[in-house]
């Protein structure tokens, strides 16, 4: 992995950083939704990632801390977190191996299956919440994987927690302990690979207190920001960020 970017890009990095924290200050969650697509048009997935593990897992800690709520999140859903956690093990191995231009494939429609969780929650999932146990490992391994592998576990589990009509509060909970779970394992199959140098270690303590400057940020304005405005200003953003994503992986597949 290389690191040796122009300041220019080293700049923009940073500032894909501080957005991702401010939008986890506004909403309590999505971080990595944001960053990771970003830092990806920029690098590779995996350095996306690797850049990524240390303010993620901050965040996360942060908000997981703030919510309160444990008996009605994790006391209740814990299953999910689990099946997560093996997730995001499965994941951050085909991270490890698979061809980059694929995942950013992969990447971009996870991003496209954000877009339009509300209209996928929709379908007949009714065969699926009859199970209970096999609803809560399917969505809980589907999201784990692609925490693991693109480090974006958002759509699956919003769309699980919507269908069992999850209070905001406690979903947000959950969510941040999905995530908190998944960057740990994480980061500790990368390390295990060899896959995280010092150098990328290094590079993610500035970029931290630049994730938590921008959360500081978002919670301050959070109070006047209409979080309808800001989520349809977001959703025309990961739209253009997708496509151009597609783009790249087609290009670079075709030559």
């Amino acid at each position: 992995m290389g690191l040796d970017f122009p300041p220019l890009v080293w700049a923009a990095i940073a500032l894909a950083i501080f957005a991702a924290g401010l939008s986890q200050g506004a909403m309590g969650f999505g971080f990595p939704a944001i960053s990771t697509p970003v830092l990806a048009l920029m690098t590779d997935i995996k350095t996306a990632v690797l850049l990524n593990l240390l303010p993620n897992m901050t965040v996360n800690i942060i908000s997981v801390i703030q919510g309160g709520n444990w008996r009605a999140s994790l006391g209740v859903h814990w299953p999910v977190a689990v099946y997560a956690l093996i997730g995001s093990f499965i994941g951050a191995s085909v991270l490890i191996v698979a061809p980059q231009e694929p995942l950013r494939l992969l990447l971009a429609a996870i991003i496209i299956v954000y877009l339009y969780q509300k209209q996928i929650a929709l379908l007949n999932w009714d065969a699926l919440m009859r199970r209970p146990r096999l609803a809560q490992a399917g969505f809980g391994l589907t999201g784990g994987f692609f925490s693991g592998s693109v480090n974006n576990s958002l759509p699956p589990l919003l769309i699980y927690f919507m269908l069992l009509g999850v209070e905001t509060t406690i979903m947000t909970q959950i969510l941040n302990l999905c995530f908190l779970g998944g960057k740990m394992v994480q980061a500790a199959t990368l390390a295990g690979a060899g896959e995280l140098s010092l150098r990328a270690a290094a590079a993610n303590l500035p970029l931290t207190l630049v994730a938590l400057a921008g959360m500081a940020v978002g919670q301050r304005v959070q109070r006047y920001l209409s979080i309808e405005t800001y989520q349809k200003l977001l959703r025309k953003i990961l739209f253009v960020i997708a496509a151009l994503l597609v783009w790249q992986g087609l290009r670079h597949s075709l030559y």
